[in-house]
C-alpha cells in the first residue's frame, strides 16, 4: 500500500481475473471477430499485420483476454469492413 494525494492506494494485482459478466462478453465479441475473420479468409496473422496489430495481441483479442479500446475496435471493424452490429449485436439495451 502507498500513499498518493492523502489517499491510500492498494497495489494493482497483476493478472487478477475479470467478473463472470466481463469475461463472457470479451469471449463472445472475441468469437465474433474471430469468425468475421475467418469468412473473410484471413489467418490471424495476416488480418493482425493488415489491422496493424501484433499477431499475440490480436490472438488475445479473439481469445477474450484483452479488453481493447474503441479505437482498436473501430480499426479491426475497418480492416474487416464490418458493421460493428455483426459482432456487438448481442449487446441489448435493458
Amino acid at each position: 500500500m502507498t500513499w498518493y494525494h492523502n489517499h491510500l492506494v492498494m497495489p494493482r494485482q497483476h493478472g487478477t481475473s475479470r467478473n463472470a459478466k466481463d469475461r463472457k462478453y470479451l469471449l463472445k465479441i472475441g468469437d465474433n471477430i474471430r469468425a468475421a475473420r475467418k469468412q473473410r479468409g484471413y489467418s490471424q496473422e495476416e488480418f493482425a499485420d493488415i489491422a496493424g496489430f501484433s499477431r499475440s495481441y490480436y490472438t488475445e483479442i479473439e481469445t477474450g483476454k484483452r479488453n481493447i479500446s474503441i479505437l482498436n475496435f473501430v480499426k479491426i471493424m475497418e480492416a474487416l469492413n464490418v458493421d460493428p452490429n455483426e459482432i456487438i449485436g448481442f449487446l441489448k439495451p435493458k
